[in-house]
């Protein structure tokens, strides 16, 4: 190892002075580090972002600590410090896994204007998409698989929902600003931590403070409106072992599709502490207080020929000149960790993490009796004023009322993480996570439209009845709902992992428990708390890796989950009736691949399976089943098998090209028929069972054939010309299982049409001193092609009853960004 390090000072850091010396120290946790440092004594640079390191043969794929340290003629230069983020990142020529690794310059290219999952999207096997065009509102899939079967994690921290598994993204619109790597683990992942890791996991690394103080600015502005600017600063290392780092950006501006205004602030605070030579310390602090307005109803064909794809029938003129969007998200989550690092010998690390999160917000919402506000359609925009002058009753009630649905949560846990590197090629990993989730809902009435109240039909809607509440309600009074969700949720894990000769292998299980309850102050008046459901799940993973020789490895890899059901599913009938007989989910995954080097670029090939069984759904709110009355129900014991090959090449014909190209082709059906439980929307009581006729049907939204390529082209030392090109096939619209109640009825969901897309990136580099100016023109959708990203099934699965969200036409942005070191 000692030599190899040499090799790498002397190779890879170019420059360095003779008695200066870099000291890797690999240990058990997972690391990334980020950070720049100075020699004491000449104007070189030792710059290690993210994967630098991790992407030499040398780093192993457990998880690990590294500490990068820089001594000059045998005496520690004290003022340098260090800095190290828990996160699992992998080595991608070393890891049993099929692995992504998006960098920081990738990240600067690709943020301008996109939302955050779309800085992977050009990664085979994944669906990333603005969805509804409104800024920061994205949907996410890995072969095939949702949100809620895709682990995201911070720093090493799972953030995904406890409540249903999804990422609200626009909760994090700043975060590309913070990003230093994103590395996409497909299949099992590498944490121990990611039981809904089916499609993948998400592995974020925000960045750090670094040992060299400097200034960062940059700003972008779109063609259609939007802008963003940016600034960092980075203190460099202080007396004491200190180094802060702050970051904030303004986003601002028009949306791509009309009305989709967007004012988002984003910041981020990092602070370490190097204590002595076993303790170190790192806080970081971040958010993003928003606000947008929202497209959050879909189009269907004919709107889309008579309006196009910017086209947003959710606002009108509500008074002349001032017009109202029916839909407007605003929410501040910030996040807290604390991160301490002890190494009381050196072959033991421990890592312990902290984290606190409290989001509050909300969106305009609206209810109605009888005809919505979204119903008032004139000339393709809601109708204010006709709405407003059809509102009013004889008893001068609201027919129909705007309203904000409020939400709110508080997360917080504890995360530590135990690693012993021991004899012989072995390591022993071991830890513990515990979170606690604590939710919040609620209505409040805004606006009552020309009426004098609002009422609130206690009687029908409440389970406690009227029960001595004043139904007549009131702009500022709360209606509808008011309730929340308590969960604890708790994981112990396990892993030993073996690296020696050509051998890569890593085998691991995890037990976890959750406990859920839920609260109710508009259903129940006396005692507003339910029972506690209770539920304990399993995970087992491992693979391996053989190096057949320098050039060629082969790797295998493998899980089985019993995974908890989230805490919807225990209270699917929408109160505090517990609901029977949930049962855990079961998925296996298996994956094997070949990684090939050559000369000028790499060639890696892989073949993956994944069956989900018993997977249990939760319908849609309120659903016109059998007496066509509006109720819950809940799909048990649904299975489905995704299974597929990608590839993927990586060719440098000459110093200044780089080409890429990547297939994916998947098989992805739902495999059996079942029934679904009805419950009343108000008792929560089994009202009886309809069945489910879902066996064969293809996977609907994400593409289940995918043929890409890229291009980097530098025009001499100052100029580059990045372009992409990606092409969608057999895209099924998305539906639900449980709309298919009809035996004969076996088609498939409406298949969108294939697309395909091309973007460029021309961008010019100037060093000005220390300083690095970087200026960037990107044209996005270069065909001006027409396609629909995501859509919704209609009745017969035709063109006539889709309706969907088509994607942005041609549109570009400019931006500008300095370095002043």
């Amino acid at each position: 190892m000692k030599e190899e390090i040499m090799r790498q000072k002397q190779n890879t850091f170019p420059g360095a002075i003779a008695g200066g010396i870099v000291l890797l120290l690999l240990t058990g946790a997972t690391t990334a580090v980020a950070t720049t440092y100075k020699t004491a004594s000449a104007e070189s640079y030792l710059t290690t972002p993210a994967l630098s390191h991790l992407n030499q043969d040398t780093t192993q794929d457990t998880t690990r600590l590294i500490r990068l340290m820089y001594l000059s003629d045998s005496t520690l230069s004290s003022n340098l410090g260090e800095v190290v983020l828990t996160a699992s990142f992998l080595s991608e020529k070393r890891s049993p896994l099929r692995l992504a690794t998006v960098n920081r310059e990738i990240i600067e290219r690709r943020s301008a204007g996109v939302t955050y999952p779309e800085l992977v999207k050009d990664i085979p096997g994944i669906y990333a998409t603005s969805e509804s065009g409104s800024y920061g509102d994205a949907r996410l899939n890995i072969r095939g698989f949702k949100q809620e079967n895709i682990s995201v994690m911070l720093n090493g921290i799972p953030i995904s929902g406890l409540v249903t598994g999804n990422m609200f993204w626009n909760n994090w619109l700043g975060l590309s600003d913070a990003t230093q790597a994103i590395q996409v683990q497909k299949g099992i992942g590498g944490s121990m931590l990611s039981d809904n890791s089916v499609g993948g996991t998400i592995n974020i690394i925000t960045t750090s403070p670094s040992a060299e103080s400097s200034v960062t600015t940059s700003l972008f502005y779109t063609s259609y409106g939007q802008g963003k600017s940016s600034l960092s600063l980075n203190s460099g290392a202080l007396k004491g072992g200190w180094n802060i780092s702050l970051m904030g950006s303004y986003a601002f501006g028009k949306g791509y599709v009309e009305h989709t205004d967007v004012s988002s602030w984003a910041y981020m605070l990092n602070i370490s502490k190097r204590i002595n030579e076993r303790h170190s310390l790192l806080l970081t602090a971040l958010g993003s207080p928003e606000k947008h307005e929202q497209r959050s109803a879909r189009m269907s064909y004919e709107e889309f020929e008579k309006y196009g794809s910017k086209y947003n029938k959710n606002w009108g003129y509500m008074r002349p000149g001032e017009p109202y969007n029916l839909s407007k998200n605003f929410y501040h989550k910030p996040y807290i960790t604390l991160h301490h690092f002890y190494r009381p010998s050196r072959r033991v690390e421990l890592a312990t993490s902290a984290y606190i999160s409290s989001g509050n917000g909300g969106g305009r919402w609206s209810e109605s009796k009888g005809r919505r506000i979204i119903d008032f359609i004139k000339d393709g925009q809601i109708d204010w004023r006709g709405a407003i002058a059809a509102n009013r009753n004889p008893d001068g009630s609201s027919s129909s009322i705007l309203s904000d649905y409020l939400a709110g949560h508080t997360q917080t846990g504890i995360k530590s993480n135990l690693t012993i590197e021991g004899k012989n090629g072995f390591s022993y990993v071991g830890g513990l996570h515990y979170q606690f989730y604590s939710t919040w809902e609620k209505e409040r009435i805004t606006d009552l439209l020309g009426g004098d109240f609002w009422y609130e039909d206690y009687q029908n809607k409440s389970l406690a009845g009227v029960a001595g509440r004043d139904p007549v309600k009131k702009t500022g009074d709360m209606i509808r709902t008011d309730n929340g969700k308590i969960i604890s949720h708790m994981t112990a894990y396990a892993m030993t992992t073996y690296s020696k000769g050509g051998w890569e292998a890593r085998a691991g299980a995890s037990v976890m428990g959750s406990t859920n309850s839920r609260w109710d102050r508009y259903n129940y008046i006396d005692d507003i708390h339910s029972g506690t459901a209770t539920a304990l799940g399993y995970s087992v993973k491992g693979g391996a890796l053989y190096k057949l020789s320098g050039r060629t490895s082969l790797y295998l890899n493998g899980a089985a989950y019993s995974r908890v059901p989230y805490s919807d599913i225990f209270f699917s009938s929408g109160n505090n009736t517990i609901t029977e007989n949930v049962k855990n989910e079961r998925n296996f995954l298996a994956e094997t691949g070949v990684r090939y080097l050559f000369d000028r670029g790499s060639f890696e090939a892989t073949a993956y399976s994944a069956l989900w069984k018993n997977k249990s759904i939760l319908s849609d709110p309120y659903k016109q089943q059998m007496d066509d009355l509006p109720h819950k129900y809940v799909v048990q014991g649904l299975d489905a098998l995704h299974y597929g090959i990608e590839a993927d090449i990586l060719y440098r014909p000459a110093g200044w090209a780089e080409l890429r190209g990547f297939l994916s082709l998947g098989n992805w059906r739902w495999k059996n028929d079942v029934s679904a439980i009805i419950y009343d929307t108000y008792s929560g009581l089994e009202m009886g069972k309809i069945n489910v006729y879902s066996d064969g049907l293809a996977v609907g939204d994400a593409p289940q054939t995918q043929v890409g390529a890229s291009a980097l082209i530098k025009l001499g030392r100052k100029l580059e010309l990045m372009a992409d090109w990606k092409f969608n096939s057999r895209l099924y619209a998305d539906f639900d299982p449980v709309s298919r109640r009809d035996p004969s009825d076996r088609e498939n969901s409406y298949r969108m049409p294939d697309y395909h897309l091309l973007n460029a990136t021309l961008s010019w580099r100037e060093n000005i001193g220390k300083s690095k100016l970087t200026l960037y023109l990107s044209v996005n959708n270069l065909l001006n092609s027409t396609y629909i990203e995501r859509g919704r099934d209609g009745r017969d699965h035709s063109a006539d009853t889709f309706t969907g969200y088509w994607g942005f036409g041609i549109n570009g942005n400019l931006g500008v960004r300095l370095a002043i070191f």
